[in-house]
């Protein structure tokens, strides 16, 4: 290679390098005292930012990368809408959860101090969001940007909570994997027998009535046989607990009727440690308070700003009827600042795994990132 050559592509990779997103970590100082470390990832040209949009985690630890690792597929979550933000021109934050550091082992990669997670309840989370807002807003380089909340499952609560709050002064939100309910709802339909039609019924109930019969069940067609097989030898009439020849939620409730009453026996006595260990790594007071608080179904109507709405139909976590649901409230209240997009064949992480294993971006991510593109214009 010549001496021009060489001078010329030093060039260009300075250049490229020069186009590259750019990320910065911050520490926030929270209104107890308490510090929280972000991660503001921002697009090459950040003379005109013209939005922020700021991640608001859903259930359980998180860090502003969620470094995950599922057998061979290792993995930062957020790459994916750091990139996708950035690309667009728009700035992207996420943060680390109170109590919650990264840690070495896989497949979370996170470190909890349980004492100061413990505070991390909904109307906390929500004045440190309010703090993140404030802070980045006396960033010179964000100064005319829009400011969107993108909240996933019990985001969606916290961000429709921030957006309350007048003085966040917020753009929109967006709402993925949607919670209209109260949380106490929201485990209950998790725990008899709600979650566990929205999978048995992508299986097999083929003409989507929300019963499996017998003859959908035993069918001899290629799919059929196939997910008879992931189920290991489960047979219909062990299914179908109340031997009305068909499998519905009925059925799942009692099968799973001694979970549920498990899990409320723990919550009743306060026992954080089986909590933890045996449902999900939350706390009493996070159940507390979430079990008081005003559902979205409730609180959504009373806001103004735009809303968007993500949610996958064969969501099992939160149930797609929920959409329908808080749809309807505007409707009859004559509001259309909420607009729903509901996506055939999406879970509650709107395919996410499609970007890890096949690079492909599914149809709610992608409508995601085009929404928030088009908030510009």
């Amino acid at each position: 290679m010549t001496k021009t050559r060489l001078f010329l592509a030093i060039l260009f990779l300075l250049f490229a390098a020069s186009l590259l997103c750019a990320s910065e970590i911050i520490k926030f100082q929270l209104f107890d005292g308490e510090t929280a470390e972000g991660k503001l990832s921002l697009p090459a040209d950040t003379t005109n930012i013209k939005e922020l949009v700021i991640y608001v985690h859903g259930t359980g630890p998180n860090t502003y990368d969620n470094h995950r690792k599922f057998g061979s597929l290792e993995f930062n979550y957020f790459d994916l809408f750091a990139n996708e933000f950035n690309n667009r021109g728009i700035a992207f934050f996420t943060y680390n959860k109170r109590g919650v550091t990264f840690g070495d082992d896989p497949p979370l990669f996170d470190k909890v101090d349980r004492e100061k997670f413990r505070k991390a309840v909904p109307s906390v989370e929500v004045r440190d969001i309010a703090t993140f807002i404030s802070t980045l807003r006396k960033d010179k380089r964000l100064k005319n940007a829009k400011i969107v909340l993108l909240g996933w499952s019990e985001g969606t609560v916290l961000a429709a909570m921030a957006a309350d709050d007048k003085r966040n002064k917020l753009s929109a939100i967006f709402l993925c994997g949607y919670v209209n309910d109260n949380m106490y709802d929201v485990i209950k339909w998790q725990s008899t027998g709600g979650s566990a039609m929205v999978g048995f019924g992508k299986m097999f109930d083929k003409d989507k009535n929300g019963v499996i019969s017998r003859a959908e069940f035993e069918a001899d067609d290629k799919t059929s046989v196939a997910y008879r097989a992931q189920l290991q030898g489960v047979k219909f009439d062990q299914l179908d607990v109340n031997k009305d020849n068909s499998i519905t939620d009925v059925d799942f409730a009692v099968l799973q009727k001694a979970k549920y009453d498990a899990i409320l026996d723990a919550y009743n006595r306060g026992d954080e440690d089986w909590i933890w260990k045996n449902y999900y790594r939350v706390s009493i007071p996070w159940l507390k308070e979430h079990f008081a608080l005003e559902a979205n179904k409730d609180r959504l109507p009373r806001l103004n700003l735009p809303i968007y709405i993500f949610h996958g139909e064969e969501d099992g976590n939160c149930p797609v009827q929920g959409v329908y649901d808080v749809k309807s409230r505007f409707d009859k209240a004559g509001k259309n600042n909420l607009h729903t997009s509901v996506f055939p064949g999406h879970n509650h992480d709107l395919n996410f795994g499609d970007w890890i294993t096949k690079k492909q971006i599914p149809d709610g991510i992608a409508k995601i990132f085009q929404t928030a593109e088009e908030l510009d214009k």
